[in-house]
């Protein structure tokens, strides 16, 4: 091994292309490793996940609040049932005691069996007292240290505007960590549901208010019983009356990775992402891949490097079984020592990671005696293909071979071309995917919605009725940052209220109510197509008119008179299915009326309105919440799944860009030490220097130009399949792939220009006199 070492620093180069190549690669295989492995680990501590089943339809898994328990009643199987949902974000809470100070977070409704079911730890507290009364409640570890830091939690009383009651805390659970439930900071009793919405009663009205949870007895099989409750569901289930038709009873094991995961409104569930899993997997080992091939491509050149210790060895009677198991033992060492930076390296790297993913990756918290075997056998195996190839070629060779110089000649072009070939492909196919899914994402960002989404900031109005609003809403008309005000019930892109009803002709048709003043429908900028002049009724737009199945000269549905038209606008996401609506402008929102929204129509810097608008609320409603947002910033976070691959995509970009680069370098430097003779033997018969410097350059340009080549079916096929799975896509333009293409051949030819520029300059005379 001391050989070895000594090779090493004769050939720095050598040492530092491989050892950032795998460094850099591995750390991110490490990454992966770690994020899968959590991920598929998700609800592993759940003592009963085996028997935990969610309720879904064809559509979702939201369901009624009460149906968990009309199941139970019916079904014998079932051992204790749970309705799940988050609470509406206008039911603030104030600390008893503490001057009303406001308790700020997320609230989730949970049924008294919540703990029975499922594993959750607590940090204080006894699960028992949960079940005492509805009017008992759970806080976070750290909504505990933030409220009451170094005090006593439980005992403490939340005042509870929703359903004006004070809620008394018996216990501080912890995070609920690797969960498809979302941890909140408050868990208040299931009964909350009701109390503060009438529609989530025992009819189930409000038919995806939350998620179902059922429980099934030891040993019982539950699934079997599917058309059974189907039947039911049928019979005592409106839903199942209008639109549904499939019971869907999901184990609680599959359901982090359902491939139709945005199936839960009440954003009661997380969901991961088996596409993205398998992105970042194929991703790392190509960036692997690429190491291993730059790693292979040099110690294969080098073997040439390497004749006087070769041969000597082979003289002297080394045999050749040992020249494999050292060449092995060489890259198992550089291996290894690569996994150890690397390990360092994906631990700083982290929290970046985990910012981008949007989930907590940690390479020392996934450390035990398991992973650190498994990492064992990797550097083991990874090691053995890394040195196989040169060994087996140096194993090969003779050492009458190694001394005439012939086979530095020979491995100078045997697999280098290959492997350039293989690392442009990837690298244009990368660029071009970095660059489809940024005009594709710009493209969803930005679409016609039918409706105005500029400098709309939405407020949930936890204020009071209409008429309580008026100091309020004159006292933010008179900020210079705002234009205008609307009340209105949501908006469009989030969906309002749904009102799914049966027509005299047996249809059920699924409305979504859009309801607002003057002001509201001014600042959507929604735009009528005709008025039949019926004041005070419902319009509808265009898609009503199809789904009802009437024609759009028709002046009712239903004995329902029809006020007039309007053009189709999207209602929820882009990538959603459209809605019929009922649309009604009050002209100016009845003063004892609740609206559920407020839209403000800003100008200039979003945050500085914020800001102006929180100030004015925070003199009028001290005791109040303030979390608006932009309608488009919520169509961008609409699209955080496709950004998050944007990024994921970018950066394995530049990181295959970068080893691809330096393993070029480092080719280029080799090669250009075999062409030396070969460029003296020009110049000293007279050739320019600008004429050998060009074939140089070309002899690697050609090499990126059979890659462009073969790169742009591969990524017109990847990516064009990638579109189609959006009804809204762009068209993939040839300047796409000429960019990319082009792209790669710049930073090629900038990897080899420096080492050509060195060998065209070099003496002839010093060449030749060493050959």
């Amino acid at each position: 091994m001391h050989s070895f070492w000594n090779f090493l620093k004769k050939n720095k180069l050598y040492g530092a292309v491989n050892l950032i190549g795998l460094t850099v690669s591995m750390a991110f295989v490490l990454l992966l490793a770690a994020y899968v492995q959590r991920q598929l680990r998700t609800d592993s501590f759940q003592e009963n996940a085996d028997r935990i089943y969610i309720f879904g339809n064809e559509e979702t898994l939201m369901a009624g609040y009460w149906l968990d328990k009309h199941l139970k009643n019916e079904f014998p199987e079932i051992e204790k049932g749970c309705a799940v949902a988050k609470l509406a974000p206008w039911a603030d809470f104030h600390i008893d005691g503490m001057d009303g100070e406001l308790a700020k977070g997320s609230v989730t409704c949970a049924d008294s069996t919540f703990f029975e079911i499922f594993s959750y730890e607590l940090a204080e507290g006894n699960k028992a007292d949960w079940k005492g009364s509805w009017d008992r409640c759970m806080v976070s570890e750290e909504f505990a240290r933030t409220h009451f830091p170094g005090q006593e939690v439980i005992g403490r009383v939340l005042y509870s505007e929703a359903v004006d009651a004070d809620l008394t805390i018996c216990g501080v659970f912890k995070d609920f960590g690797n969960s498809i439930i979302v941890s909140p900071d408050i868990l208040v009793r299931g009964e909350m549901m009701w109390k503060t919405n009438s529609a989530n009663n025992e009819h189930m009205s409000n038919a995806s208010s939350s998620i179902c949870v059922l429980m099934a007895h030891p040993g019982a099989d539950l699934p079997a019983r599917r058309a059974d409750i189907l039947s039911w569901c049928e019979e005592n289930y409106w839903l199942y009356r209008s639109r549904c038709d499939v019971v869907r009873l999901v184990p609680l094991r599959d359901v982090y990775f359902l491939k139709d995961n945005a199936v839960d409104g009440t954003l009661t569930l997380q969901f991961g992402n088996r596409d993205l899993v398998n992105l970042l997997l194929g991703m790392c080992l190509v960036l692997l891949a690429f190491a291993v091939l730059n790693y292979i491509n040099m110690t294969t050149a080098l073997t040439g490097f390497r004749a006087k210790e070769m041969a000597t060895r082979r003289l002297v009677g080394a045999d050749k079984k040992g020249i494999f198991f050292k060449i092995i033992s060489e890259s198992t060492l550089i291996c290894g020592i690569s996994m150890v930076l690397a390990v360092l390296l994906a631990e700083a790297l982290a929290p970046a990671a985990s910012s981008v993913l949007d989930y907590q990756v940690s390479i020392f918290g996934a450390i035990s005696p398991m992973n650190v075997l498994l990492v064992f056998v990797f550097i083991l195996v990874l090691g053995f293909l890394s040195g196989l190839i040169p060994a087996l070629l140096i194993q090969k060779a003779q050492p009458i071979e190694i001394v005439r110089g012939t086979l530095r000649r020979k491995t100078k072009t045997t697999y280098s071309k290959l492997i350039i070939v293989v690392q442009n492909v990837v690298a244009v196919v990368m660029i071009v995917s970095a660059l489809t899914m940024n005009l594709q994402i710009h493209h969803l960002v930005n679409a016609d919605l039918g409706y105005n989404t500029k400098d709309i900031m939405v407020i949930g109005n936890h204020y009071g009725n209409a008429g309580d609003l008026r100091p309020l809403l004159d006292r933010w008309k008179a900020e210079p940052c705002v234009e205008a005000i609307g009340l209105g019930n949501g908006t469009p892109l989030a969906g309002t209220n749904n009102m799914t009803a049966q027509l005299s002709s047996g249809n059920w048709v699924s409305f979504q109510q859009i309801v607002g003043d003057d002001g509201y429908f001014s600042i959507l900028g929604l735009r009528k197509k005709q008025d039949n002049h019926i004041a005070n009724n419902w319009w509808l737009n265009e898609y009503a008119f199809k789904q009802i199945g009437i024609e759009e000269d028709a002046e009712s549905f239903d004995e329902t008179p029809i006020g007039g038209i309007y053009y189709d606008f999207k209602i929820k996401p882009l990538e959603t299915d459209q809605f019929a609506a009922l649309i009604f402008n009050y002209g100016e929102y009845p003063e004892e009326t609740y609206p559920w929204t407020i839209l403000v129509k800003t100008n200039g810097d979003h945050a500085a309105a914020i800001q102006a608008l929180g100030k004015s609320l925070a003199e009028i409603h001290p005791d109040r919440s303030f979390e608006p947002f932009y309608l488009e910033d919520q169509i961008a976070d609409g699209f955080a799944n496709e950004r998050r691959v944007l990024k994921i995509v970018f950066i394995f970009t530049l990181l295959s860009i970068l080893v691809s680069a330096l393993g070029l370098f480092a080719m280029s430097s080799y090669y250009m030490q075999q062409e030396t003779r070969s460029v003296s033997v020009k110049k000293v018969f007279g050739a320019d220097k600008a004429g050998i410097l060009r074939q140089l350059i070309l002899a690697f340009m050609e090499l990126v130009g059979i890659s462009f080549v073969l790169a742009i079916p591969i990524g017109y096929y990847i990516m064009n399949r990638w579109l189609e799975g959006y009804s809204h896509h762009i068209g993939l333009h040839g300047w796409i792939f000429a960019v990319s293409g082009l792209t790669v051949a710049f930073l090629a030819a900038v990897s080899v220009l420096y080492q050509s520029i060195r060998t065209v300059n070099i003496n002839p005379a010093e060449s030749l006199k060493k050959e």
